[in-house]
């Protein structure tokens, strides 16, 4: 009879046989040394384990309650072996194309609001992904049903605003548009995602004035300046612990000894 594990992935508890431990516990370090000294691959390694407890879920027969060997093999198949594939900084053509396996998952899309693209809530954005239109459509139709004199057009988004969950992960983003969730392409989207973020920080530090003179200024400070300012930063600090100090004695009628 082959040995019962426990095991925790993404938050989620599992019983796991050996055999099958052993090969997922390979699977999960080659993925770590894959990913390991990169930005972002703690958050790489995080979405790539939400996505394998989803799996698991979707295939864990009710009675049993436990993941086989071949439960594990079916999903690192969809996935993909980090090996199968080259570092989609510098290959291009790895970039724009999806892991090729001899059964590729077609993964169904699910209602979410889209937050990062949402005016308000993320409703029409979330409903245009899932239905692969412009979102700015969705909203021109929840508009003419507004100004029609339709009474539910306000109550029904409310209601979907309430219902619809927000896609917050890597994952939820994707399944949201129905791409295939995949080791490769969730690297490439958190890393899309990241050289966004970088490149919106960038125009902010180019167009905002007040940040450019904060900047300026900090380059202009010599060491002197910042020796003072952390000088005077210590001294008040000081200052506040001493007050919180005599506060909390006083609270519990404990005499307080100042020297001097």
């Amino acid at each position: 009879m082959r040995k019962i594990i426990s095991i925790n992935i993404s938050s989620a508890s599992f019983f796991i046989d050996e055999d099958a431990y052993d090969h997922l516990s390979e699977y999960l370090d080659k993925l770590k040394n894959r990913f390991v000294g990169e930005a972002e691959g703690n958050e790489i390694i995080a979405d790539i384990e939400t996505r394998l407890s989803e799996l698991f879920a979707e295939r864990i027969n009710p009675k049993t309650g436990v993941i086989t060997l071949a439960m594990v093999e079916e999903v690192i198949q969809i996935m993909g072996q980090p090996e199968d594939f080259s570092d989609i900084e510098n290959d291009a053509k790895a970039a724009s194309e999806t892991y090729d396996n001899s059964e590729p998952e077609t993964t169904s899309r699910r209602l979410y609001r889209d937050i990062e693209s949402n005016i308000l809530g993320g409703v029409c954005a979330g409903i245009g992904a899932y239905l692969s239109i412009d979102p700015v459509v969705v909203r021109i139709v929840f508009i003419i049903f507004l100004f029609l004199g339709l009474g539910t057009a306000i109550p029904v988004y409310i209601v979907l605003w309430i219902v619809m969950p927000a896609a917050v992960t890597t994952t939820q983003k994707m399944e949201m548009r129905g791409e295939n969730i995949t080791v490769q392409n969730i690297e490439k989207k958190i890393k899309e995602e990241c050289e966004d973020v970088k490149e919106r920080f960038e125009n902010f530090k180019r167009t905002n004035k007040t940040y450019r003179k904060g900047e300026d200024y900090v380059k202009r400070m010599n060491s002197r300046d910042r020796t003072i300012l952390i000088i005077a930063a210590i001294v008040i600090l000081l200052l506040i612990a001493a007050n919180l100090t005599k506060i909390f004695a006083a609270s519990l009628h404990v005499p307080v000894l100042l020297s001097g």
